[in-house]
């Protein structure tokens, strides 16, 4: 079954950008940490309504609204939610004081007992209520999409680019279900030992293809679900929510990999808040059979990790896909030569704005990402400090910032 397979596969073929960005009417620039050990917190969400962004690996983000906001928020697992004036927020922009998020402590209760004795029962009691806690109607989401190659250490190649993604209700499966491409752009590295990198295909449909809760064949099917061993895990909260975790572990071995993972279920609602699942890996053939769509002859793939992380955002009683990243490691080599390469490619992309309602149409045919196209082809290599606009982002980390600027030194 084609859901039950990865809908992501790569091609070991050559690869991917740079960033910019414009100030928006309000914007509000900063790095969120823990207040108690002053650690950086990246995947923190930052939104006011509708819009927003997350932080980056270094805790730091840009947030552009078009008018001032009441408040902007920030939330993330394992902590209190944030919330702070236009006013607070422009005062620690300009005295360069990062976001302090607190750590929050769980007071289990009696319903938590319960999902310790049948941790199985409450996955299917959350599958149930997907109808009812996730959107009735149509989405049409607007999205932030980056990915990433590296060669060891070494960025190699970039692509992203901003995109819409239309989201039929999450109560019945949707053909229209897909994403559009707005603006994008690459860069790559003109090395010669780089002409060996990795192509990405259908890395900007993750929002629709690996959005488990809404594609049950891959996780959350009754025949799925057998093939999985559940247990509880404890509790985490989110701002002023409480999750049950449970870990989910193969079962068995069949004839294609499974996933081991936590899923994170809301305590009152019932809705999968979180999700993150890594590919099992230990029979790598089945693996690369999985993920590896071609290489060249004489090439040889051994694969070390493949994996999906999901955040959902409950915003007025309904559930929505707010972020997923997806990682992909592997290893080539070439058959009578002493070196070996390892690749990183790394996808993300984060929800800035949503529009819904019956009246939001799917996205056209003659304009749909294929799953079985590259992102990096569909996108072109310019450079314009302007090019994003009033457009939310995921801020660059210094690391990929020092990268792009190495790929754009050997262009010139």
């Amino acid at each position: 079954m084609i859901k039950r397979s990865l809908i992501l596969t790569i091609n070991l073929l050559c690869c991917l950008c740079l960033m910019a960005q414009n100030d928006g009417v309000w914007t509000f620039s900063g790095k969120v940490v823990d207040a108690k050990t002053r650690k950086a917190l990246s995947h923190v969400s930052v939104t006011h309504r509708n819009v927003g962004t997350v932080t980056n690996e270094e805790g730091e983000f840009t947030l552009k609204l078009k008018e001032t906001p009441a408040t902007v928020t920030f939330s993330c697992l394992g902590y209190k939610s944030q919330h702070l004036s236009a006013a607070e927020c422009k005062s620690h922009e300009a005295e360069g004081r990062p976001v302090q998020m607190q750590a929050s402590s769980v007071v289990l209760s009696e319903i938590v007992v319960k999902g310790v004795e049948d941790p199985r029962g409450l996955v299917e009691q959350a599958i149930e209520k997907i109808d009812d806690n996730y959107s009735r109607i149509p989405n049409l989401l607007r999205g932030f999409y980056r990915e990433t190659t590296q060669k060891r250490n070494r960025f190699i190649s970039v692509a992203e680019g901003v995109v819409d993604v239309y989201k039929s209700p999450y109560y019945r499966s949707d053909w229209r279900d897909g994403v559009a491409i707005l603006k994008g752009r690459r860069l790559l590295s003109q090395r010669k030992n780089d002409t060996l990198a990795v192509k990405l295909q259908g890395g900007p449909v993750l929002p629709v293809h690996l959005d488990v809760v809404k594609e049950r064949d891959i996780l959350f099917s009754y025949e799925e679900l057998n093939n999985y061993h559940f247990s509880y895990k404890g509790v985490k909260r989110t701002g002023d929510q409480t999750a049950f975790v449970i870990e989910v572990k193969p079962a068995f071995v069949i004839d294609y990999p499974l996933y081991n993972g936590l899923l994170y279920i809301d305590q009152e609602t019932l809705a999968f808040t979180k999700i993150e699942l890594q590919l099992d890996m230990s029979d790598p053939d089945k693996v690369t059979r999985s993920i590896l769509r071609s290489r060249p002859v004489g090439l040889r793939f051994a694969p070390h990790e493949f994996s999906i992380n999901i955040d959902y955002k409950t915003d007025n009683g309904v559930t929505r896909i707010n972020y997923i990243r997806n990682v992909i490691r592997f290893r080539c080599d070439w058959k009578r030569k002493l070196f070996k390469s390892n690749f990183t490619i790394v996808s993300e992309m984060v929800v800035t704005d949503r529009q819904e309602g019956e009246d939001v149409k799917p996205i056209k045919v003659r304009d749909t990402f294929n799953r079985r196209d590259n992102f990096y082809d569909k996108v072109i290599y310019f450079e314009d400090p302007d090019f994003w606009g009033n457009e939310n982002i995921i801020e660059p980390t210094e690391d990929l910032l020092q990268g792009i600027e190495k790929i754009k030194q050997k262009l010139k």
